[in-house]
């Protein structure tokens, strides 16, 4: 049994647009991992106090960049922001609006 033409164009576009949102989630989660071995690995150059609050600003910097881009992705499915309900951030796995998981598949 095959799905009507435009069922089928439908879920390409779902399947597409949940790929940039498990892209952005994978940019957060990296950001947010990448704090603490990069805090280690200056600790052991035994970096000053001038260079250790510059990489934590820019890592703060990303941060925001990245929460940025997670906050104003949008659901394929019902068009409104994936992981933001108002002005809450819910880095969760399914849309908070229509309830679309990350990881649909056919």
């Amino acid at each position: 049994m095959s799905l009507p033409e435009n069922n089928t164009i439908e879920t390409v576009d779902i399947i597409a647009g949940l790929r940039k949102v498990r892209r952005r989630r994978w940019f957060l989660w990296g950001v947010i991992l990448i704090y603490m071995p990069g805090l280690l690995v200056a600790l052991e150059l035994q970096a000053t106090s001038r260079a250790m609050a510059w990489l934590f600003g820019l890592w703060i910097f990303l941060l925001c960049v990245v929460v940025a881009m997670a906050t104003v992705v949008k659901c394929p499915r019902c068009a409104k922001p994936y992981h933001t309900n108002g002005p809450t951030f819910l880095p969760v796995r399914r849309c908070v609006h229509c309830g679309l998981p990350v990881n649909f598949s056919t």
